[in-house]
């Protein structure tokens, strides 16, 4: 297992080339979001009811898995 999973926040993530480059390949549109800031200090799994709109359930699980081999 990895270092880094849906327990890991969004701030660990955006701040990890290795997590900030998976997010840009495989969901790059969440980089807009407006609430991307706050949501910094939240696990990942906290966060991914306010981003279900954008992504699918196979998209999340895909991240999910990549995330996990890092």
């Amino acid at each position: 297992m990895g270092n880094y999973s849906f327990d890991s926040t969004i701030g660990e993530l955006l701040d990890t080339p290795e997590t900030r480059a998976l997010i840009d390949e495989l969901c790059p549109e969440l980089l807009e979001h407006p609430m991307l800031e706050i949501g910094r200090a939240f696990p990942v799994n906290v966060a991914l009811p306010f981003i279900e709109n954008l992504v699918t359930e196979e998209r999340i699980e895909n991240f999910r898995q990549r995330l996990a081999e890092i």
